[in-house]
């Protein structure tokens, strides 16, 4: 009976270890397959300039510096010290060396001479992953099994590299990573033999040994011993090494310190997620380029404090592949005084008139105008909005592209106006500008920057221009992989180059330094913010946008906040900085293809008509760009013997000459300006349009009601004298006369051309009608209401 109690006690105890063994080796299986040492580990974000260069590091949420570097980024060098100096037979064991073990037990506990250590590299993975406390008994025993599991999870490269990832090297830093670059600033492959054996000897000892307080206490003595005796050994398996000795015997120049560069450009790639999960995220910074945008702006500043700029932004990338080759976020991010930590490169700001170009973009593309059409630089209003230009100055008729380089408000006004699907609010949405409100809550005025964007954003829109009209993401991180971004096709190509060929007529500000060997082309644009918050200037050339802001965060105005006046001379500074530093890698731009060159008038900008006395060449986009003929130059027909206009067009006394017709409001600016012009005689006082004969086209050309709008509902406040009239105005040919006003059929009354007329109307629908004397006239519907009590 006994005897079979035995035999099943002996068969459940079978049975029990089988199990177990089958449950441990599915747990060491499992482990070796899928175990992780890192898991649970915190990194560092950690961000390299595109030439590999750390320029900045973040503490881990435990306040660590931990920067993970594969084994093979480790120099031979290093990974020979380190078995040289903790676990030489590493690759002959599996996890214990019991000859080292029972040195040192007998050293510690029987002799009791000195405390002597035998941990191997795995062992003292194991304490450093698992946080124990191996001054005891049991806590040895505890590092050994684990230093055992370590073994069979993890090849013995994957344990070497977990312990150089995490030794202690002085203070809150981890691994030899992070302390190759505090200690040297230099990647781990970039260590000389000196700098090796000095950080191989920290570990043992790290609070003796870490040489953290140099300024201080000096080279710690413990250190410098430590590193000799391991130069001994090191030597007698590298005697050639000999010749290192001087060098070793000086204490190594250390820098003790991480570099903190582009530190907004660093917190937003962090904050945006942007970096690898481990180890160093390279970036596409270029730290030359980056220093060159630094130092112009901080040279900037000092020169013109005493007008109280004292804060600015930079943001230069590479169109051709849409990389963020620099980046500056305020002047100074430690200075509180100007909020130098707001990154103002990622911040929303008024764009000003940086705007404009793609509202001509978006008029050439649907065939309103080209560069040398003539648009009215005249003061106008739209329903309740009266757009100025800067200083209170109207040109008259100015050309396309000088009203886009001059940066005219109302000729943009009048185009942000006539174009429509897409309007530029369309335009915004679709080229991905966050944060829009309702189209409504802009207007017209969203083309002189009431909407917000950030200068990635505007960086983003111009790089479209050389682009050929398709939208690009700028990219932060290196991908030597990867091709040319390509996004939504935007603009038209046509429509973007002729822009950009625009834009490059705008004048430089030549006083710059380098401004005489300047020798290519620089397409920019200017923009002043309302309240002079925000000054812009931002620039296409070679292969490079760059964007410029100044301007205070807390967004208090300064009369010197002007585009033009400060923020470009700063831009160009740059621009001659970086040509002079890297030659241009592009050739000059052509049109192309859908873009011919023809000859317009000189004066007018249409098409030229056989009377037009001087010609111009013009970008063209055949079958969009507009076809109307010149209405300037008009053959008129003089009588001699009174000097009045005539109908015929033979006879002794009848000559012809060419003149020039403006409309009444350009001939006001004109006068006002000192102009003349060559302009016609008027018709006999007697004779008028009708009866005889005369085409209206040959009469000249009708009014322009600029007041009422068309299609609109006036409100009016019967008690109200300043509000219960609506105001009549329009513009008409230079031979008008007077103008005279209807609705519907009744008489209000006449004007001269440009003069405003007062009209209280009765509610209603009412069809206005201005005819000048000459019988021409033109007409529009309006609603007028009260408004209710």
């Amino acid at each position: 009976m006994a005897r079979k109690e035995k035999k099943k006690f002996r068969f459940r105890f079978l049975k029990i270890a089988a199990a177990a063994a089958l449950a441990l080796g599915i747990f060491l299986g499992w482990n070796a397959v899928f175990y992780d040492v890192f898991d649970g580990v915190l990194f560092s974000r950690a961000y390299a300039s595109r030439e590999g260069r750390l320029f900045h590091i973040f503490l881990t949420a435990d306040e660590k510096y931990r920067l993970w570097t594969p084994l093979a980024d480790f120099p031979p060098t290093l990974v020979e010290a380190v078995l040289l100096q903790e676990d030489r037979y590493f690759y002959g064991h599996w996890g214990l060396n019991p000859a080292a073990m029972f040195r040192a037990g007998w050293e510690t506990y029987v002799k009791k001479s000195r405390r002597m250590g035998a941990s191997t590299i795995t062992m003292q993975l194991a304490r450093l992953r698992y946080g124990l406390s191996t001054h005891t008994i049991p806590g040895k025993l505890g590092q050994i099994f684990r230093a055992f599991f370590l073994e069979i999870c993890l090849s013995k490269q994957e344990i070497l590299e977990a312990y150089l990832n995490l030794a202690p090297l002085g203070g809150n830093i981890e691994g030899f990573g992070a302390a190759s670059w505090y200690y040297f600033n230099k990647a781990p492959g970039e260590l000389t033999l000196g700098e090796v054996l000095t950080l191989v000897v920290i570990p043992q000892n790290p609070v003796l040994r870490a040489p953290l307080k140099v300024p201080e206490r000096g080279i710690p003595s413990e250190l410098m011993e430590a590193r000799r005796i391991l130069y001994g050994s090191w030597t007698a398996v590298h005697p050639e090494d000999l010749s290192y000795r001087a060098e070793l015997d000086m204490p190594p120049y250390l820098v003790n310190r991480f570099p903190r560069e582009a530190p907004h450009l660093a917190e937003y790639l962090r904050y945006g997620e942007m970096d690898t999960e481990r180890g160093l995220t390279v970036t596409t910074l270029d730290r030359n380029l980056q220093n060159i945008l630094e130092r112009e702006l901080e040279s900037y500043l000092v020169r013109n404090r005493g007008w109280g700029i004292s804060n600015g932004s930079m943001l230069l990338l590479d169109w051709t592949s849409m990389e963020v080759l620099a980046a500056v976020g305020s002047a100074d991010y430690a200075d509180e005084g100007i909020q130098g930590q707001v990154n103002g490169f990622a911040s929303k700001r008024s764009p000003g008139s940086t705007l404009k170009p793609f509202v001509y973009a978006l008029a050439m593309e649907q065939g309103l105008i080209h560069p040398e059409t003539m648009l009215k630089d005249s003061p106008r209003g739209f329903s309740e909005y009266t757009p100025d230009n800067y200083q209170g100055a109207f040109k008259g008729p100015v050309k396309a592209w000088f009203a886009l380089v001059d940066s005219r408000n109302i000729p943009a006004v009048q185009l942000t106006a006539n174009i429509h699907n897409p309007d530029l609010h369309d335009f915004l949405a679709g080229a991905g500008v966050t944060g829009l409100k309702e189209k409504a809550h802009y207007g017209l005025s969203v083309v002189l920057g009431t909407a917000d964007l950030t200068m990635l954003e505007l960086a983003g829109l111009y790089a479209a221009l050389p682009n050929g009209g398709v939208l690009g993401s700028p990219r932060f991180l290196l991908d030597t992989a990867a091709a040319v971004p390509g996004g939504g096709r935007i603009l038209s190509p046509q429509a973007a180059a002729i822009t950009l060929a625009m834009l490059e007529r705008n004048p430089a500000p030549d006083d710059t330094r380098y401004g005489a060997g300047r020798t290519m082309p620089v397409a920019y644009k200017t923009g002043t913010s309302i309240g002079f918050k925000d000054a812009w200037s931002i620039a296409v050339f070679d292969r490079y946008v760059l964007a410029v802001w100044l301007g205070n965060f807390s967004g208090e105005g300064n009369s010197a906040f002007v585009g033009r006046l400060t923020a470009t001379p700063l831009q160009f500074h740059v621009i001659d900085a970086i040509v002079s530093d890297i030659p241009a890698s592009l050739p000059p731009r052509s049109m192309p293809e859908g873009v011919a060159t023809v000859s317009v008038c000189a004066v007018s900008g249409a098409l030229p008509n056989d009377d037009c006395p001087q010609l111009v060449d013009t970008w063209f986009i055949p079958g969009v760009s507009p076809i109307n003929r010149c209405r300037v130059h008009r053959r008129v027909y003089i009588d001699t013997r009174t000097g009045y206009r005539s109908d015929e067009t033979e006879g002794p006394h009848i000559t012809s000459e060419v003149r020039e017709f403006w409309p009444t409001d350009l001939l006001e600016i004109f006068a006002q300006a000192g102009l003349p012009r060559f302009l016609p005689p008027p018709y006999p006082p007697q004779d008028t349009a009708e009866g005889t004969g005369r085409s209206t086209e040959a009469a000249g050309f009708p009014p322009s009601i600029i007041s009422p709008l068309g299609n609109t509902t006036y409100i009016l406040r019967p008690l109200d004298e300043r509000r219960n009239r609506v105001v009549l105005l329009a513009e008409s040919d230079q031979d008008a006369g007077d103008i005279f006003w209807f609705a519907n059929t009744l008489f209000l009354g006449r004007a001269k051309p440009y003069e405003r007329f007062l009209w209280q109307p009765e509610p209603g629908l009412w069809d206005i009608t201005a005819v000048d004397s000459r019988g021409r006239s033109a007409g529009l519907r309006v609603a007028v209401e009260l408004e209710p009590r």
